[in-house]
């Protein structure tokens, strides 16, 4: 108990107790996560050891991707990009995997465990808001306006972080051998998931939510009756959510009719506005596809190229694949996607309990690019790093990290 007190009271390691503590701060407003950011890098440098801390971030399976990339932004504004106004604020955007260097050199340990542990606290806690607010019971306070009313990407950002959430809870509930541990498992799991698929009408959360507890649930698929209940059980709360959930209900239909309007050459609206994106973001890569038109020429070029539509003055094309391809061309896609390659295959290294909650990131990092501004947008990109580093397994001590996670 002593040495448990001394640990987290230990000067050099309060990066790393900041860090544990930070999954509970995305369920707030942003500027909380950011508060908390520039606490980090102030414990950062202060508590010095830059030698060990590069160590731990040159010995990681990411670093070389991620590196790639950095390398690829910077040559890519260095040599091609046309000076603007929108230069540096888009520069600053892709500088987002600074973040990933920086928490590498934290190193792994137990304190990811209670960082996943604080990170499912909130996850309640966010979800118990989305329930009060619906019941009308909350004041009308700035700490909870994202939950009470739709507020654009920070709402889609806590559907995420619920369905994230509720991956790694099935995970661990699955898992575990303690029967009392297993039912408040599966409590916790329907209660995320009736915010996330009733409350928080994000399609993207919805629709993660759905996929991720699949990927989950897949390892235990078997011909056992207990592994047909398993697979079995999402099938059937999509089947509930579609009957219940009316919001859920209309967004589908939306998003089909939409894409059905668009096979056949006519230009999404409303909710079904992002294909115009397509199209017209689609256009520019076209033009110059190998290098793209240079870091911040989506921004300038989009509104001219989209006149008379109504996401000409939209700021992002709400697809990363299309942002990247647009001003980086398909040197920056490969970038992206070797990344993504490799969070998945730490994953699948590392396997079972240890792997799967990385897997859960990785898998919404591929699919959430393709739906948002995952990685453009601070509010989606910041979260995801910080989940995205304590989920990252190191191979070599997965054993002991599996251990530790089943208890």
């Amino acid at each position: 108990m002593l040495n448990s007190i001394k640990n987290w009271c230990d000067w050099r390691t309060s990066p790393q107790l900041v860090m544990t503590c930070m999954p509970f701060l995305l369920f707030f407003p942003v500027g909380m996560m950011y508060a908390g950011i520039i606490i980090f890098i102030f414990l950062w440098l202060a508590t010095g050891n830059f030698k060990e801390k590069w160590a731990s971030t040159r010995c990681s399976a990411l670093f070389i991707p991620i590196a790639v990339m950095l390398s690829v932004v910077t040559i890519n504004f260095l040599f091609f990009t046309i000076a603007s106004n929108a230069q540096w604020s888009a520069l600053i955007h892709y500088f987002v995997f600074l973040f990933v260097l920086l928490f590498l050199s934290l190193g792994h340990g137990t304190w990811q465990l209670k960082a996943r542990k604080v990170f499912l606290f909130g996850a309640i806690y966010g979800s118990t808001v989305y329930y009060l607010a619906h019941l009308g019971m909350l004041p009308e306070w700035q700490v909870f306006k994202n939950y009470a009313v739709y507020n654009g990407n920070k709402s889609i950002v806590l559907s995420i972080l619920l369905a994230i959430a509720s991956a790694w809870l099935l995970n661990d509930t699955i898992r575990n051998s303690n029967k009392l541990a297993i039912w408040l498992g599966v409590a916790g799991y329907l209660y995320i998931a009736f915010a996330v698929l009733f409350l928080a009408t994000s399609r993207t959360g919805m629709l993660l939510f759905f996929i991720l507890s699949t990927v989950v649930l897949i390892p235990h698929f078997s011909l056992t009756l207990r592994g047909l209940c398993l697979v079995l059980s999402i099938p059937l709360i999509a089947s509930i959510a579609w009957h219940f959930s009316p919001a859920l209900r209309e967004r589908s239909l939306i998003t089909v009719e939409s894409i059905a309007a668009f096979t056949k050459g006519q230009m999404g609206t409303g909710q079904g506005n992002r294909l115009q994106f397509i199209q017209k973001t689609g256009e520019m890569i076209l033009e110059r596809p190998l290098l793209g038109h240079g870091v911040g020429s989506w921004l300038i070029q989009y509104p001219t190229r989209a006149r008379g539509l109504e996401t000409a003055a939209m700021s992002t094309p709400h697809n990363d694949y299309l942002l990247y391809g647009a001003e980086l061309g398909l040197v920056g896609l490969i970038a992206l996607v070797a990344i993504f390659f490799a969070i998945c295959r730490i994953a699948w290294q590392a396997g079972g309990a240890a792997g799967l909650p990385l897997m859960v990131i990785g898998v919404t990092l591929i699919i959430g690019c393709g739906l948002n501004a995952m990685l453009r947008d601070w509010k989606f990109a910041l979260p995801m790093v910080i989940l995205l580093r304590i989920a990252l397994i190191d191979t070599k001590q997965t054993p002991r990290l599996s251990a530790e996670t089943s208890h």
